[in-house]
């Protein structure tokens, strides 16, 4: 998993396209009847502003108050019933959300993050009620503040505050220098002023990854980046993201998107004229 992607369930939140904002409602209710829905045909992007609610699909429970935002899908079954009175801000909205199933996905915050989505919320449904020139183009700007307000912080949580000062720098490093193939873990391990067995322990229980695969993860997004553009054949692209030899890139890139470079190129129009090694 890259360091600057997060994903949620299987579901890559940076991914995900808004097509419209069809409405943004501020719902208040005081009563604590459970209410059934069988028929959402639109995603849905919702908060607490105050109170707490609890959603129930397929017999799991997902709680929405005012340090958990949840992102609904658009076919979604389920039962919601008011814990506790007050009121949320839903934002319904049709888009993109990626081909990985899901019903519900739980954004829990951080006191800081909640307080700073919630008043993204409130900004976004003010400007809703009020259309007022480029309400809609504002609504949208909002909706992808929101994703990343409600993210970063947990991409900045990612690193135990032990090993950031370790780790943050190595991190940088590869991000910076992925078409270095002098790389490795030895490399890595000086930039973090450990030794190179303590460093591939370390590295490997923060993100869950070797080091090497790491920097391959990284290495391969940027080529797919590169194979969608213009000027650079696949051997250029190759060695540009670190690859000596042009077989070790085809099969490391294989491996990571489960076809050739030359297949995932020959899917963009714009580099079916210009796809030769």
């Amino acid at each position: 998993m890259l360091y600057n992607k997060l994903v949620m369930n299987n579901l890559d939140v940076s991914e995900i396209i808004l097509n419209r904002i069809v409405a943004i409602n501020t719902i208040a209710k005081n009563d604590h009847r459970v209410v059934t829905r069988n028929d959402r045909s639109t995603y849905a992007l919702t908060m607490k502003i105050a109170g707490r609610t609890t959603y129930v699909c397929d017999g799991e429970r997902f709680v929405s108050d005012v340090n958990n935002m949840l992102l609904i899908d658009k076919n979604a079954r389920y039962q919601w019933h008011m814990d506790e009175k007050g009121k949320c801000v839903m934002v319904e909205f049709e888009g993109n959300v990626g081909n990985e199933p899901f019903s519900f996905i739980d954004f829990t915050l951080t006191d800081t993050a909640a307080q700073e989505v919630a008043a993204l919320f409130i900004s976004a449904a003010n400007l809703w009620d009020m259309k007022k020139d480029n309400y809609m183009l504002k609504c949208k700007s909002i909706f992808y503040l929101i994703l990343d307000k409600a993210t970063t912080h947990k991409k900045q949580s990612y690193l135990p505050s032990s090993y950031k000062h370790m780790l943050e720098p190595v991190v940088n490093y590869i991000h910076a220098n992925y078409g270095d193939p002098e790389i490795t873990n030895d490399t890595l391990a000086a930039i973090a002023g450990t030794s190179t067995v303590y460093f591939r322990k370390l590295f490997t229980k923060a993100f869950n990854v070797s080091p090497i695969k790491y920097l391959r993860s990284v290495r391969i997004k940027k080529a797919t980046e590169l194979l969608i553009g213009d000027g650079s054949s696949v051997s250029e692209i190759a060695e540009a993201t670190g690859y000596g030899s042009l077989y070790n890139f085809s099969k490391m890139f294989k491996l990571e998107t489960g076809v050739s470079p030359r297949e995932y190129a020959a899917t963009y129009s714009t580099r079916k004229e210009y796809i030769g090694e």
